[in-house]
């Protein structure tokens, strides 16, 4: 089993204090998810820090990116795109790969078992007698 070791998020987020906290709660909860599944590995363990990292950024610019819009106002009437917009859209890319790698992706896996005959997929839902006529 690998130790599992917490990066030092005060010294990372040094001068913001709420960053460094909010990296400390996300590791946790990102660390028991990955207990919860089984998948606590020394490369998800570094995929965790790197998405912790990332998903700290993403919460501090979001805002401010949400509350501009994709499209600022230049000073001499023009427009131009929102690096902010942009950088929110690459760090939710990041978050997404890096998620599907620790967790895999959600999947609905095929029945093995093959349907009664007469049978419709909607008897599971609807019960066993759902169909008969007294």
């Amino acid at each position: 089993m690998v130790k599992v070791v917490q990066p030092a998020y005060g010294r990372v987020f040094a001068s913001d204090e709420a960053a460094a906290e909010l990296a400390k709660v996300l590791w946790k909860e990102t660390v028991a998810a990955l207990k919860e599944c089984d998948a606590v590995t020394a490369p998800n363990l570094a995929r965790a820090d790197r998405y912790v990292r990332a998903k700290v950024e993403f919460e501090t610019i979001h805002p401010i990116a949400f509350e501009q819009g994709p499209v600022l106002k230049g000073e001499e009437g023009g427009e131009y795109f929102n690096y902010r917009w942009a950088a929110c859209e690459k760090l939710n890319e990041r978050m997404l790969k890096l998620e599907k790698a620790m967790f895999g992706e959600a999947a609905v896996k095929a029945s093995t078992k093959k349907p009664a005959a007469g049978s419709t997929a909607a008897d599971e839902f609807l019960g066993p007698n759902h169909g008969l006529r007294q």
